[in-house]
């Protein structure tokens, strides 16, 4: 938990990104030896300097968004093993770990698969459900907002997410709908209303299940978070994140499906842009509650549908980066860097990204020219990527050793760089890996 200082209201926005990263950085850890500790106070060093764009010693090789899967895969477990059996997950986890020395924690995803099976979650497919046990989780996108509801949705975004999504994506839920509309009750009657779905069987039949939802989750998450911290004892930090999208992708990835918000560029563009707008708020003040509540200093965006193949610049600039942008500077207020997972290509989109403040953004590309990132971004916000994943399921040890060379040679004398796969892998070599985190130490 982040406990704000006394004086929050009266620091600038780097001041208050000072006090986020000190607390992550400082938080205890009960190390194993003092060379654990001496290990975890070194790395963790090293990667706050890059985050400060500070001078140090070299750049950092992150494993995590590509070899998440590989670290537990590599010794037999399977998709289905990172849904349900986390808690086969520790031993290769630790090994891993004690084995390469990484500069900073890798593992999989905590995927809660027990609890999307009792909440009979329809967005997405995973290893021992519907696919195989050899794959672990893939979306299945839906049309889950009708296009006549983006007014209802625009008005009250939590109103429409608790009453209308939810039972939508997932049945368990459906009594929800039932639910009055909160902020209606302000009189002793209007209790009434608020409580009547309580009476009801199918309410409590869903109250039931969520109860043991619940206590299933914090049976994961006590395996889940013992194995994290005794990664952290073994003397390895993990940088903090609190997930989020962009307002556009959250209505394209989740409400709308890719087909309908394609479309609702053309048809409704007014509607989506006032959905849009509705999304800001609430999407600030969300990570803001969640970086205060577990104490991440960063909030990890996945983008989806801003990338140069999805949309033309002109759309980019009226759909997506607006409020994005709003998102993003609402958190830096607040002192929260914005880590920007880029998927595909972003050429085009580089002189929007700069205009953001300084220090405020990690930039990780996936298919992006790197050089014009370290021509117009590198002197004002910490770069990683872009090994290819391809590279590393397909190429060539001497292939990869190659390409991470020329990373380091193109950002050796940026101020921060963190060298990063362009996205995830589920195979690949120790070789390979090997030379990936080699490169960062000539």
């Amino acid at each position: 938990m982040f406990t704000k200082p006394d004086n929050w209201n009266k620091m600038s926005p780097r001041e208050r990104r000072k006090a986020r990263l000190d607390a992550w950085q400082h938080a205890p850890v009960a190390f194993v030896s003092p060379e654990a500790e001496a290990n975890y106070k070194e790395r963790i060093g090293r990667l706050r300097k890059i985050y400060d764009m500070e001078p140090h010693d070299r750049p950092i090789a992150d494993l995590f968004m590509g070899a998440n899967e590989y670290v537990v895969r590599r010794k037999g477990l399977q998709g289905k093993d990172m849904v349900y059996n986390h808690e086969k997950l520790r031993e290769p986890l630790l090994e891993f770990h004690n084995e390469f020395q990484p500069d900073v924690t890798v593992s999989p995803l905590p995927y809660p698969g027990k609890i999307m099976d009792m909440l009979n979650y329809q967005t997405y497919i995973w290893g021992g459900q519907k696919l195989p046990d050899n794959l672990t989780i893939q979306a299945v996108e839906g049309e889950h907002m009708m296009g006549d509801e983006y007014r209802e949705f625009a008005a009250d975004p939590t109103n429409f997410w608790l009453k209308k999504y939810l039972p939508r994506v997932m049945p368990t839920l459906a009594p929800l709908a039932m639910l009055t509309e909160f902020p209606r009750v302000s009189e002793n009657v209007d209790i009434i209303d608020m409580m009547v779905p309580f009476g009801l069987p199918p309410f409590q039949e869903m109250l039931k299940t969520l109860m043991e939802a619940g206590n299933e989750l914090m049976k994961m998450l006590g395996v889940v978070g013992q194995t994290g911290a005794m990664i952290a004892a073994s003397g390895f930090p993990g940088m903090g994140f609190n997930i989020v999208k962009t307002p556009f992708d959250y209505l394209g990835d989740t409400l709308r499906g890719t087909k309908g918000i394609l479309t609702d560029m053309y048809r409704r563009p007014a509607d989506l842009l006032a959905a849009c707008e509705a999304y800001v708020p609430v999407l600030i003040n969300a990570v803001i509650n969640a970086s205060d509540r577990n104490g991440a200093p960063a909030a990890l965006y996945v983008l989806h549908k801003g990338a140069d193949s999805f949309m033309s610049q002109k759309q980019f600039e009226t759909f997506y980066w607006p409020t994005w942008k709003q998102v993003m500077m609402g958190l830096y207020e607040e002192g929260i860097t914005s880590y920007l997972f880029i998927e595909g290509s972003y050429n085009k989109r580089l002189e929007n990204l700069a205009e953001m403040p300084e220090k405020s953004l990690v930039c990780h590309f996936d298919q992006t020219e790197m050089g014009p990132v370290k021509e117009i971004l590198s002197d004002k916000y910490i770069i990683a990527g872009n090994v290819p994943a391809s590279l590393m399921a397909t190429g060539t040890t001497d292939g990869v050793r190659a390409y991470c060379d020329n990373l380091m040679a193109l950002f050796g004398d940026a101020p921060g760089y963190i060298l990063a796969h362009g996205c995830y892998f589920e195979n690949t070599t120790d070789e390979k890996l090997r030379a990936f985190m080699d490169a960062v130490k000539k």
